[in-house]
């Protein structure tokens, strides 16, 4: 006896269906869930099947159901006796009636030790498992998306904001590719360089030509003083600087006690100094 089933909307866009399926295929598919039990599961009968689901439509309803297997989509299966109908995560996606569960059902739980014996090449039982190999793997990738056309609804705000994203990211990556470190006493070194501007970025400091400006008259200074901008960048690094004014590193390589005269917070000495 069939039964009423839900369906969503979404389902139409399951592109896996509809690329590896017919319409016939896609409304056969549909009309099988009305006839499987709670567990989504069916004994095939060719004959029945299409009276009862295409009885005004003329084709061949065993291959429409090979193609369906074929793409993921159902699995058949016997008992050495019968052939029956697994429908994969049937029961996540349905809700059968409490009194089904109830009443039982005849249908054998699927296994895949009951898959093996189906030849679906001829779509008969196969006996002696000379052919019992499916022609694709069980593990098909379409089972995954199988009844679940929630995650299969485009998202075009979600396209617009990836791209966007991506767009960001590769300008600031051009940007930072063009900055002009001349006004330093010296082009760092690549790796203290990278290891600076990681530190920068974790800290969601970006580095903008501003900021290479601002930080030159302290670098600057250091030098004068004997230190070169690697050292400079590494005492950065070390300590968590996201600005830098030559007078913590003279503070920090001095006494402890002359050290204990920098600044608390030095994104607050950031904007009183000027220096980002």
């Amino acid at each position: 006896m069939a039964r009423a089933r839900n369906i969503k909307p979404a389902f139409f866009l399951n592109d896996d269906l509809a690329e590896q399926n017919c319409a016939l295929g896609r409304l056969l598919f549909i009309g099988l869930w009305t006839l499987a039990d709670f567990k989504g599961e069916l004994e095939w009968r060719a004959g029945r099947i299409k009276a009862q689901l295409l009885p005004y439509d003329e084709c061949d309803i065993k291959q429409l159901a090979i193609n369906l297997d074929k793409s993921g989509f159902i699995r058949f299966y016997s008992d050495g006796d019968k052939i029956y109908i697994n429908i994969p995560k049937f029961d996540k996606h349905q809700n059968p009636h409490k009194n089904e569960k109830v009443s039982g059902s005849e249908v054998p739980a699927f296994t895949q030790d009951m898959r093996q014996l189906v030849d679906l090449n001829e779509l008969t039982i196969n006996r002696d498992l000379s052919r019992a190999e499916p022609e694709h793997s069980t593990s098909n990738p379409a089972d995954s998306l199988l009844l679940d056309p929630d995650s299969l609804l485009p998202d075009p705000l979600k396209d617009i904001r990836t791209a966007e994203a991506d767009a960001q990211k590769t300008e600031r990556a051009k940007a930072a590719k063009d900055l002009d470190y001349s006004s330093w006493p010296a082009k760092p070194s690549a790796p203290v360089l990278k290891d600076w501007l990681a530190m920068r970025k974790t800290k969601r400091a970006p580095v903008s030509q501003t900021v290479i400006n601002r930080l030159s008259r302290q670098f600057n200074l250091a030098a004068a003083a004997g230190w070169s901008v690697d050292d400079c960048l590494a005492e950065c690094i070390t300590r968590g600087w996201t600005g830098f004014e030559y007078q913590w590193l003279a503070n920090a390589r001095a006494s402890p006690q002359a050290r204990t005269k920098q600044p608390h917070s030095f994104e607050s000495q950031n904007y009183e100094s000027g220096v980002l």
